[in-house]
């Protein structure tokens, strides 16, 4: 009797274990949000909210918007392109794929603008 309780309980100890596995999985099923092939979606604010602009490759370089200029919070990549500051010169490559949720910390406090290709 006492082996089948302790079946039961350890049953039940490995359940509550993969459950929030499980749960933190699905949760994230829609991070990052999309974004339309060969652009780039910048928000204003973390975690992919505040205002929106999308820029695609083959509309050249671009300044950033006034409220996207030094602030941008997060961007999901489609395609491959430069982020550049201007004062001092900095540039970052960003490559389809990439995606940051929280990005005003790092070079997305200092971006001026964008453009196809390498850096």
């Amino acid at each position: 009797m006492k082996l089948r309780f302790w079946s039961v309980a350890a049953a039940l100890s490995l359940t509550s274990l993969l459950i929030p596995v499980t749960s933190a999985r699905a949760a994230s099923a829609d991070w990052p949000p999309p974004c339309a092939g060969a652009s780039i979606c910048f928000w204003s604010e973390d975690a992919f909210s505040g205002h929106t602009w999308e820029w695609t490759s083959r509309s050249g370089y671009r300044d950033m918007p006034a409220f996207l200029h030094d602030h941008v919070g997060s961007f999901v990549a489609t395609t491959r392109a430069c982020f550049i500051n201007w004062d001092p010169v900095q540039k970052r490559n960003v490559y389809s794929g990439d995606w940051r949720s929280s990005y005003l910390e790092d070079f997305g406090g200092v971006i001026d603008g964008v453009g196809p290709g390498a850096c």
